[in-house]
């Protein structure tokens, strides 16, 4: 792959994929941010820009995919099927 990574380089399962890898909270289960940045760096083989990381978490939090803080106050994330509370979080989650 050549030039700059775009979100639609990120495969959305391989994001997911990280999210899955990284370490959790004990408490709570959701991965940090910058956790699952070492994750998916990891997996992609090469680096990937804070500012495309944080776009695609967005896009896969639409796609309720993704639950957590994407705004990137806090950035804990954690896969939507693993939501403890849809209502909260992931309302799209079954939809």
């Amino acid at each position: 792959m050549t030039g700059q990574l775009q979100c639609k380089d990120i495969p959305d399962d391989v994001f997911i994929g990280a999210v899955r890898t990284a370490p959790a909270s004990v408490a709570l289960g959701w991965r940090n941010r910058w956790d699952v940045h070492e994750a998916l760096e990891a997996v992609m083989g090469r680096d990937i820009p804070y500012n495309l990381l944080m776009a695609k978490a967005r896009k896969l939090e639409v796609k309720g995919l993704l639950g957590g803080c994407t705004c990137g106050c806090r950035g804990d994330w954690h896969p939507s099927d693993e939501c403890d509370d849809p209502m909260y979080c992931c309302p799209s989650v079954g939809a």
